[in-house]
């Protein structure tokens, strides 16, 4: 792989205008700075009613403005709507600005008990709390910094117990989503969750952790379609203009020759990048190319300007004559995915511009390979900082570089040595953007140091081709609304119920980080996957996803427990119950019988009196009292078993691991296990000295370690083994 090309220069960087507030009678303009717009945001606040003039707010609106100098957007946003609330506090309470320490006091306590008692507002008084805590009561203390408020003015405070939520939290895995009736006839739970509660919780959690995976793969294999599928059109685009030299451009500029007439045209002129005209594509691109070339305004090649271009006519684009309709048999995608492109979008994509689905497959690429980067961390990449010093670093090797982004809400950076994948990812990105990069700088734009640059094509028509920072939104992932996304292109998605709801860059990223949590058993390892402290993994990520899941579980297993001792002779058993199969429900009540055992409680009485006669004989045997496995090893016994493991889970399927042989009633599965079970209490270095001498772990070290040194000789013999079909006549 070729090394990466990394920014090493220096550039006239743009000074941002930092946030500011006008007053205009008895209203307040905030003008924030938002660094991903020409324009600032702008915010109003009114204090009318409130009996303040501007000499009084003057001081606190400079010391709110400085507080917030060279902050994100959303935290200049809270710091208005804290002012809002502050006027409106004045406005209820009646009285003027205080003038001393005595006056602020009671100010102060009457400004917080309106605002936990205000009717006005349909907030709970949990966010409230929140809210008061985290940003009013920061501000107040600026305030007192700024010695607008007396210094022994106490600000009240509002204690909170924050309690583990169970429910979720919102940190829900991939194909979990929000669970709805549309229609009230049928059972929610048969339309969108799998029916899972007749498994065992090993299986269970087997199955759990097998379709998280799965689910990462069907992601991973569309996005990359996808870039690869731009990447590839693009680069047929660039050879397509290169038929078109930038000489011969100026040429024709100078020589106000701007196209020809052919035989076809019946003596009219057939302007050159008309898609009339034999090379008109070729052209066309050849135009775009020139103009990021020179051009040094981020409309340089808008459809806009592209009208007014003496090579086009002015109504391409409009209808199927001005179409570039040759394009429909040059590009990597299918008919029926290219029909959801407008005639804009596609030219761009042949140009080589990024748009904003091209970045949303990248960021999801980039999550999957590395997901201690957030998604607004990779929304908001630079490859350079304001100071000019580069994000992206090449390694003295050369094949591997580290990627350095923010992490805006933990307020650091995050640093990562890019996978194979990411790497080829990120260099795609680099020379993509490249010549929208350069017309940005040469327009003096601030925009110009992000990583995902392009042509935006989500706005209206005069918009449309202008560049800027690509705005990646959620919906581009799970297809809600009318805008194109990766569901319309790639059902795959629909298929596997990745849509709106249960599939996002925060669903992705918990499932990955859950993943590492199934691979390792480790909280630890969890959380350096995700890069957050282990606190934050164990408290936000896997409880919220997985116990979530698991008590979902217990509660409907044990609802569907009553409805089947409820209904358990009924006709309409299988209509109530949450199985979609008599077969599912039979193995549920096999279970059942199972995990409630006779004279354990009443429960158990219940189910084993109304059930047991009724239900298929389990072929399962009820659990045996606990005891010691006693295991008769030799080295040679044990190294196949653990060479048969390696084979087994090489070659064969999940399903085919478990099918249990008919001769036999042994299947793979659990000769798997033997090995696995062998293999850690050989290696475990944390058994108690009772339990080492109980299981003789000295003689087990020493005959696993033998056992190992001749397993090499039989994965060699096993590899060679293979199955032939031969008929003999009889």
């Amino acid at each position: 792989m070729p090394q990466l090309q990394v920014f090493h220069h220096v550039c006239d960087f743009v000074k941002e205008a930092p946030m500011r507030y006008e007053i205009d009678g008895e209203v307040v303009t905030f003008y924030l700075d938002n660094p991903k717009r020409d324009n600032p945001n702008i915010r109003r606040a009114s204090f009318a009613g409130t009996g303040l003039t501007p000499a009084q707010i003057t001081p606190m609106l400079d010391a709110t403005v400085d507080s917030r100098h060279g902050y994100s957007l959303s935290t200049q946003a809270s710091a208005t709507k804290v002012v809002v609330v502050f006027f409106a506090g004045f406005r209820a309470t009646g009285v003027s600005w205080p003038t001393h320490s005595q006056e602020w006091a009671i100010f102060v306590l009457h400004f917080f008990q309106w605002y936990f008692t205000n009717s006005e507002s349909s907030s709970r008084t949990d966010i409230r709390s929140t809210v008061w805590s985290s940003i009013l009561v920061p501000w107040l203390d600026c305030l007192k910094d700024a010695e607008i408020i007396p210094l022994d003015v106490v600000i009240p405070r509002v204690q909170t117990k924050k309690l583990a939520r169970l429910e979720g939290g919102g940190k829900q895995l991939l194909g979990q989503g929000q669970q709805r009736v549309t229609d009230p006839a049928i059972s929610a739970q048969k339309l969108l969750v799998d029916v899972s509660f007749g498994m065992t919780d090993t299986d269970y959690l087997d199955a759990l952790e097998e379709r998280c995976r799965h689910l990462v793969g069907v992601i991973k294999e569309v996005c990359l379609l996808h870039w690869r599928g731009a990447m590839q059109d693009a680069e047929t685009g660039r050879k397509l203009a290169a038929q078109v030299s930038d000489d011969m451009i100026d040429r024709a500029l100078a020589e106000e020759r701007y196209g020809e007439v052919l035989k076809s045209s019946r003596g009219q002129l057939t302007k050159y990048a008309s898609p009339a005209h034999p090379q008109g594509i070729a052209w066309a691109l050849a135009w775009v190319r020139h103009s990021l070339k020179r051009g040094n305004t981020r409309n340089c090649v808008s459809t806009p300007t592209m009208r007014r271009s003496p090579f086009f006519n002015t109504q391409v684009f409009h209808g199927i004559k001005y179409k570039y309709s040759v394009l429909e048999g040059l590009t990597i995608l299918t008919t029926e995915q290219w029909e959801n492109f407008s005639g804009p979008a596609r030219l761009y994509r042949f140009a080589g511009l990024l748009s904003g689905l091209d970045a949303a497959a990248a960021c999801a690429i980039l999550t999957i390979e590395h997901p201690q980067f957030t998604s607004e961390s990779l929304q908001n990449a630079m490859l350079l900082n304001v100071r000019g010093k580069p994000r992206l670093l090449v390694t003295d090797n050369t094949e591997r570089a580290i990627l350095v982004i923010d992490k805006p809400r933990a307020g650091k950076l995050k640093s990562a040595a890019l996978s194979e994948l990411a790497q080829e990812i990120v260099q795609d990105i680099i020379r993509t953007t490249a010549p929208v990069r350069e017309v940005l700088k040469r327009a003096g734009d601030k925009r110009w140091r992000y990583l995902f640059l392009g042509a935006l094509n989500d706005y209206g028509r005069s918009r449309v081709g202008i560049l800027s920072v690509l705005n990646v939104r959620t919906a581009l992932l799970h297809g809600a609304g009318t805008m194109i996304s990766l569901p319309r292109l790639y059902p795959l998605l629909t298929q596997n119920k990745l849509m709106s709801g249960a599939f996002d860059f925060r669903r992705l990223r918990n499932t990955l980080g859950v993943l590492k949590w199934f691979e390792t058993g480790s909280i630890l390892e969890m959380s350096r996957t995700l890069g957050n402290t282990r606190k934050v993994a164990l408290n936000n990520y896997l409880p919220a996803a997985l116990l979530h899941a698991w008590n979902t579980r217990i509660i409907r297993r044990f609802q569907n427990t009553l409805i089947v001792l409820a209904a358990h002779d009924e006709p309409y058993l299988l209509e109530v119950a949450d199985f979609s199969s008599l077969a599912d429900l039979q193995h549920f009540i096999a279970q059942l019988i199972l995990d409630y055992p006779p004279n354990t409680s009443p429960l158990a009485d219940e189910v084993q009196r109304r059930l047991k006669g009724t239900s298929p004989s389990p072929s399962a045997t009820p659990p045996s009292a606990p005891g010691f496995l006693n295991v008769r090893l030799s080295p040679k016994s044990l190294a196949y078993l653990y060479a048969f493991r390696d084979l087994a889970l090489k070659t064969l399927s999940t399903e085919q691991q478990n099918k249990v042989d008919a001769l036999s009633g042994l299947s793979p599965r659990q000769f798997i296990d033997m090995a696995k079970l062998l293999t850690h209490a050989a290696e475990n270095t944390k058994l108690h000295p009772a339990l080492r001498d109980s299981l003789d772990v000295t003689q087990l070290i020493e005959t696993h370690g033998r056992a190992l040194a001749l397993k090499g000789e039989i994965d060699m013999q096993f590899s060679k083994l293979t199955l032939k079909r031969k008929w003999e006549a009889t």
